[in-house]
């Protein structure tokens, strides 16, 4: 994925778990601009995602790995947080265990991964009911997701 070049379909990121009602998201303009946290590991993905959230008048913060992300939490609020599944050392369901350790109403999350099979994380996403957007992506589908978490 490359800020510049898009791949993918937006049927790329829908399971049967966590597909999203394009129906209800029709627009891909943000109307409420929020304050978003990005956590990923890769910094092409990171960057576009990024970008992507910027063009819809968002407030970005960005890091590349989870530690840093939670002395971000700590510092400022942020209204949502896009992270990656898998990172090293303290990937995305750990991330989130200690967001939600720390902070007793976390905002809410959206997964990103560029896995091809998912399944090791299958039931954490379904407890916690996070949706997943799978790499690669097209800027139109990620911006729809936010909008609808923002709402």
């Amino acid at each position: 994925m490359h800020p510049g070049r898009q791949t993918g379909g937006d049927a790329a990121f829908k399971s049967a778990r966590h597909e999203v009602n394009e129906m209800a998201l029709q627009s891909t303009v943000s109307t409420s601009a929020g304050r978003i946290l990005v956590v990923d590991d890769d910094k092409r993905a990171r960057d576009f995602i990024v970008s992507s959230l910027r063009a819809d008048g968002h407030e970005v913060d960005a890091s590349s790995n989870s530690f840093e992300a939670l002395r971000m939490l700590g510092r400022s609020w942020y209204d949502l947080i896009v992270s990656e599944l898998r990172m090293p050392e303290l990937d995305g369901p750990s991330l989130y265990s200690e967001v939600t350790r720390r902070w007793p109403s976390p905002p809410p999350v959206l997964f990103t991964s560029g896995l091809g099979n998912t399944s090791a994380y299958d039931g954490f996403l379904e407890v916690i009911r996070a949706p997943l957007l799978t790499k690669p992506f097209r800027s139109g589908s990620l911006r729809r997701i936010i909008k609808r978490l923002l709402e």
